[in-house]
């Protein structure tokens, strides 16, 4: 099941800071046009190695929250009030970050491979009731969305994104970034992403 919500956060303004912080940028792909801000385990763990996840929790933690305190803060409350349990960031791991795309045709044939999140795994963390979760900052001009299906043959299903809202989810469903609907050159896809694992009596975020 997906649970969809409204956060009250200017997306507008959190839009401006991600692009001001482009120097901090990662490449994710050498041909096309996927960055990331912040560290994630999925991109930045290699096999058992952590020293870069690492290097990115300590480098990154303190400006992401510097910079986007008040989306942190607005995602804490929203999973708090839903969840009936305490939500909060453990600073032994990367706070949620954002992915960041602009216009190209793959974007469009293809989208994102289709995976099940398994960050919590990879950093060791108990494997008690995760979540996932999707905040939407900007969308291309034809909107995006996120595709899942609850088996691996199963019925392909799409839900749109909102600017401005949050989606949660198990993680552990099928899923994948949804293929653009068109192709506009000045085209922006940038959203929050993040995980949750439960760990003694509250909900540690990460990404």
């Amino acid at each position: 099941m997906i649970h969809e919500f409204k956060l009250p956060t200017d997306m507008v303004k959190i839009r401006e800071k991600v692009m001001g912080l482009s120097s901090l940028w990662d490449t994710r792909l050498p041909d096309k046009p996927f960055f990331t801000l912040g560290g994630s385990a999925y991109l930045d763990i290699d096999r058992d190695d952590k020293s870069l996840y690492e290097y990115k929790t300590r480098t990154f933690n303190a400006p992401m929250v510097h910079c986007f305190g008040d989306l942190y803060k607005d995602i804490q409350s929203v999973l708090t009030d839903h969840l009936k349990i305490p939500c909060n960031f453990d600073h032994n791991y990367c706070v949620p970050g954002f992915h960041i795309f602009f216009s190209h045709e793959d974007f469009v044939t293809t989208g994102g491979p289709w995976h099940m999140d398994m960050g919590h795994i990879q950093l060791g963390l108990p494997e008690v009731d995760p979540i996932s979760f999707t905040a939407t900052i900007k969308l291309p001009t034809d909107g995006g969305g996120i595709q899942y299906k609850f088996t691996s043959g199963g019925e392909e299903l799409y839900l749109p994104y909102e600017v401005g809202g949050m989606i949660l989810h198990d993680g552990c469903m099928m899923h994948k970034i949804a293929p653009l609907n068109s192709l506009y050159e000045d085209d922006e896809r940038i959203t929050m992403q993040g995980h949750g694992v439960k760990v003694d009596g509250e909900y540690v975020l990460f990404w």
